[in-house]
Parts: C-alpha cells; structure tokens; sequence
C-alpha cells in the first residue's frame, strides 16, 4: 500500500505523488475519475486507457457478404449521423 499527501492550491488543483503517478503508470493527458461517497470518502481511480487492439475486438466484424463499396459506407454515415440527431433532438 503506498500513502501520500497533497496540498489543495487556492485554485482548487493539487499534485498527485509522483510515487502514485508511477504506481499506475498515470502519463499527462491521462484521466482520473472521482467519487465521493455517503460518509465524505473519496475515491480517485485513473480511467482506464485502451489499446487499439483492445478496441478493436469490442466491435464486431462488419460483413455484407460481399466486399463493401463506398455507397455502403457512406450509407452507414448518414444513417448514424440521423440516429445521433435523434437522440440529441428526444434530449431535449
């Protein structure tokens, strides 16, 4: 288990221990996830970074049964781009 402490500036920031940085492997861009509970505990948890590969094999292989064509693909645009306006417009 590793303890550290941090200073909150007048800004609200602070620094997080180099020792905890590197413990989960946190990098500058990198996000972190907060979570207060009931009784005022606050959790902090890096968000988890994926790979390509990891992204890659949650999205199922796009198949047609044939090779696909730019029609197919352009086709696929639209009709997300007019589910996303849908939902954006029922947000409402």
């Amino acid at each position: 288990m590793i303890k550290a402490a941090s200073t909150l500036t007048s800004k609200g920031q602070f620094t997080l221990p180099v020792e905890i940085r590197q413990a989960l492997d946190l990098r500058p861009g990198d996000e972190l996830r907060f979570e207060l509970s009931d009784d005022k505990t606050l959790t902090v948890a890096p968000r988890r970074r994926r790979s390509i590969r990891e992204l890659r094999e949650t999205v199922p292989p796009l198949t047609l049964g044939r090779p696909l064509t730019q029609a197919d693909i352009e086709d696929a645009i639209t009709e997300e781009m007019n589910a996303q306006e849908e939902r954006v417009r029922l947000a409402r």
